[in-house]
């Protein structure tokens, strides 16, 4: 059988042309070229050749020629272009409950149940990713993206992201959005598209930014998790590092109840708002990596929406990169943002500070802030100055009605527990 000694990926996105295809072409040691091409997301049509190496070299040129780049994907995490499969939820539940939950507890598995369904359906709901089941990891319908494509691609999604927000759609908006779609490849169906119709407004904007972190495990993942064995000996990823478990201590649940109660701010309209569950948690990379030598540490909340839980107990909290489109909770610069007071972190789980995708419940990370050296600004939306680890915004000074603690490296952050709330 013929050995593929090479293989060359291509795709040509352009909104104009209203054309989205990939292009895919092998070299095998018996001088045999396959090539494989179709519109991204489906399966395409296929030919065989004879003339190796020269002939490959001569169909990428045709290609390029007419707007064809390379694919940045990673092109070993999927067996073929279009071999990410469909999420099915009792895969992702089964991994997910394997290695989050250590013994036997229903109201840990239903919890595990719960993020598993809210996850899935926001990554793949709007976005047509796929979910690899034997991996754990998403990917776009040509693969997993590299870091590269990653970086790029959020820089172009935050200089989209003002053109989307003035309604500046054009040939301009549509050429960033061209050079996005080939960074990120994703199913648009066969009908004509534009920026309009598929970045309308701050809700695409904030899947298409959470779409870019998921991605970015799965690429992390794919680059440096450990394989262990399930029980018929087949490989399956160590996905999640992480211990979960509901907390016992009654006089610590004393305590975190007493601090949800006593923060509350009545001006946030959550005053019926309770604490009904509360879960230890260890997320081990960030517990590992916590600088508490920093010293000044600070118990602060971080709400999230259901769909989002399942993501952060995978990877964590981590501040995102300077490109990062500004959705919410960007006032004063890039960093892992927290509060002191219960209800307006709740305002990020409820919806309030645009977030979306609520749940059946809202959930409130409480973290350690090890603030180190701590700026207390006295200016509204004001950058962090050098020589500060943090920034403490003081609601009676900042021009905020809440006070907002911002530290400055994912390090400086470490996840304790998880307050579910109704």
């Amino acid at each position: 059988m013929p050995t593929l000694i090479k293989e060359i990926r291509l795709i040509k996105t352009e909104v104009g042309e209203n054309a989205n295809k990939w292009w895919t072409g092998q070299l095998f040691d018996d001088d045999t070229v396959k090539a494989n091409w179709g519109r991204v997301g489906y399966s395409g049509d296929s030919g065989e050749w004879s003339g190796g190496q020269s002939y490959l070299d001569k169909k990428v040129r045709e290609k390029i020629k007419k707007g064809y780049t390379e694919l940045k994907t990673v092109s070993e995490a999927t067996s073929s272009l279009n071999s990410g499969v469909a999420v099915r939820n009792s895969d992702l539940h089964s991994i997910a409950k394997a290695q989050i939950i250590k013994s036997s507890n229903p109201t840990l598995e239903r919890l595990i149940k719960r993020f598993v369904e809210a996850n899935v359906h926001k990554i793949t709901s709007s976005t047509q990713i796929t979910y690899n089941s034997t991996t754990g990891l998403f990917a776009t319908p040509l693969g997993i993206v590299t870091m590269e494509g990653l970086t790029e691609a959020r820089d172009l999604l935050a200089k989209l992201a003002p053109r989307v927000r003035s309604r500046k759609f054009g040939t301009d908006a549509d050429a960033l959005l061209s050079k996005y779609l080939r960074l990120i490849p994703q199913h648009l169906g066969m009908g004509r598209f534009s920026t309009e119709t598929v970045i309308p407004d701050d809700n695409a904007l904030d899947k298409q930014q959470n779409l870019i972190d998921s991605l970015e495990s799965s690429y992390q993942a794919l680059q440096t998790i450990p394989v262990t064995l399930t029980l018929d000996n087949k490989p399956q990823e160590q996905v999640f590092k992480v211990d979960l478990d509901v907390l016992t201590d009654q006089a610590e649940r004393t305590r975190l109840d007493r601090c949800f109660e006593t923060s509350k701010k009545r001006m946030h309209g959550y005053d019926n708002v309770r604490v009904r569950e509360i879960f230890k948690v260890t997320i081990h990379d960030m517990t590992n990596s916590f600088n508490k030598s920093l010293g000044n540490i600070e118990e602060t909340y971080h709400g999230t929406s259901q769909a989002n839980c399942l993501s952060i107990l995978k990877c964590g909290l981590k501040m995102s990169p300077p490109s990062t489109v500004a959705i919410a909770g960007a006032l004063f610069g890039p960093g892992i943002y927290g509060a002191k007071n219960s209800t307006k972190s709740l305002g990020y789980s409820l919806g309030r500070w645009g977030q979306g995708g609520v749940g059946d419940s809202a959930w409130l990370f409480v973290c350690l802030f090890a603030m180190g050296r701590t700026y207390s600004t006295t200016a509204y939306g004001c950058s962090r100055p050098g020589g500060y680890d943090s920034i403490w915004a003081k609601a009676s000074s900042s021009g905020l009605k809440n006070d907002e603690l911002i530290v400055a490296k994912n390090n400086q952050c470490d996840v304790k527990y998880l307050l579910e709330c109704k």
